[in-house]
């Protein structure tokens, strides 16, 4: 979930700042519009040297810190740890802006931790009742922790707030969808489609959507209007790939498929199905990917390993496409 910019918190405060401080908050600005976060992080640390008790700078980090390239895992989670002490510090320099506490749930939000994102985010909403975007947040939270109804309720209360924002209904259609509701999931991005028509975004989860419901032309006809509205967007070719192998086309599907890991070099899943598509016609290729989807996502490297193993006899391979090769009609 996108989080609120800090821009407005810092001009509230300039209006106060003088010389250098007011300066270096613009640079810090000016250098995360740029998307040079780390710069941004170096200006905001100086103000805080120079000024302990400046809560807008800690909040400003930590959302520069939050939005720092990270090598890998550990490092990803170095950052965000920099950013919740950053948000806590600034929390404990003024518990007035809901802004920060907002900010801090949508970090949570992305730790997994939803029981402390929706504390937060209900600080926020009793600081500032109708704030969209803590509503569109704690509305998040609440779906992924389990409560859909009262999920639905906040996605409700932030569409009166706003209704027109492509967000709530991207967010709102990605519950649902999560939940099983797919016919609804299905109107929210058709809402979407008419706030941004040209955004492929909606056109592809529609299509996930009509794929669990059986609408598979309807399903393919928005994976391809995602693809001509962004030709290197790789999900719609990814998705359009598993409908048609999933429908026996199988050349076709894996056409789709080499076009998704063109365009997602380091998307995992993309080897794996190319893998699965080459079981029986390829198993030495079909290894093959299976070893880059390994080496792109080690989490995973256990179920990579296994279907490995399952290439090496005629059986296995069998498996490993039964396992792919589902009846359509029987996912709705």
């Amino acid at each position: 979930m996108k989080k609120i910019c800090f821009v407005v918190m810092a001009a509230v405060l300039l209006a106060a700042c003088t010389g250098s401080e007011a300066s270096l908050f613009r640079k810090a600005q000016m250098a995360a519009d740029k998307g040079d976060f780390e710069k941004a992080v170096r200006y905001y640390s100086t103000i805080i040297r120079n000024n302990p008790e400046n809560y807008a700078a800690y909040a400003s980090r930590g959302l520069a810190y939050e939005r720092l390239q990270a090598e890998d895992a550990e490092e990803l989670q170095k950052n965000r740890a920099f950013a919740e002490q950053d948000y806590l510090r600034a929390i404990e320099l003024n518990y007035r802006r809901p802004e920060i506490f907002n900010n801090l749930g949508a970090l949570y939000i992305d730790q997994g931790r939803y029981t402390d994102a929706i504390l937060n985010l209900n600080q926020a909403l009793q600081l500032r009742p109708t704030y969209f975007m803590a509503l569109l947040n704690r509305a998040v939270a609440k779906s992924k922790s389990g409560d859909m109804g009262g999920a639905l309720l906040d996605f409700d209360r932030a569409e009166q707030v706003n209704p027109r924002s492509p967000l709530l209904y991207l967010n709102r259609g990605l519950a649902q969808f999560a939940a099983g509701y797919y016919a609804s999931a299905a109107e929210d991005y058709s809402q979407m489609m008419e706030l941004e028509e040209q955004n492929p975004r909606p056109y592809l989860e529609r299509g996930r959507a009509f794929m669990k419901m059986g609408y598979y032309q309807n399903a393919m006809d928005d994976f391809q209007k995602a693809m001509a509205l962004n030709p290197n967007y790789a999900m719609p070719y990814f998705y359009a790939g598993e409908l048609l192998f999933n429908k026996g086309e199988t050349d076709e599907a894996i056409s789709y498929a080499e076009q998704a890991k063109l365009l997602a070099p380091t998307y995992a899943p993309a080897y794996e199905m190319l893998g699965d598509m080459l079981a029986l016609e390829s198993p030495i290729e079909a290894t093959q990917h299976y070893l880059a989807a390994r080496r792109l996502d080690p989490a995973r490297a256990l179920r990579y390993q296994g279907k490995i193993r399952l290439m090496t006899t005629e059986e296995g391979r069998k498996r490993v496409v039964a396992g792919r090769f589902f009846d359509l009609e029987n996912q709705r």
